[in-house]
């Protein structure tokens, strides 16, 4: 018989794949946000930046991705996710910002519209095969 206590629905609530890929996200795009705004010295994209990492990538998992039966292999999926965005969304900023975007704003959006949009794309196409 399940649990109908205030702690069993609490633990219930933390525990549940959707939410633990949420919390990693959370955990990893911390420390990643603070290597990109060591890496550009500018923290003009740092909100964009945080929404990629901490929103995008694990809603992309519940969304497009089949869910694992092993909440580790989840776990695994959004550390790896995150850190894959964080590279493009630093690479395509630095690249936005080389080639004369004509401010960190515009270069941080770019940044934003080109990895989310990308790899979202990627994952829909994938699904559907």
């Amino acid at each position: 018989m399940p649990s109908t206590s205030t702690t069993g629905k609490v633990t219930d609530w933390m525990t549940a794949q959707q939410n633990v890929t949420v919390f990693t996200a959370i955990l990893v795009a911390l420390p990643l946000l603070y290597a990109f705004n060591t890496a550009v010295s500018d923290s003009s994209g740092s909100f964009l930046f945080l929404i990629t990492l901490a929103v995008v990538v694990p809603t992309a998992y519940n969304e497009l991705w089949p869910q694992y039966e092993q909440t580790w292999k989840a776990i695994g999926w959004v550390v790896v996710g995150c850190t894959v965005a964080a590279i493009e969304f630093t690479g395509i900023y630095l690249v936005s910002v080389e080639i004369g975007a004509p401010s960190s704003l515009i270069a941080s959006t770019a940044a934003f519209l080109v990895t989310t949009l990308g790899n979202i794309a990627w994952l829909t196409l994938r699904k559907r095969r």
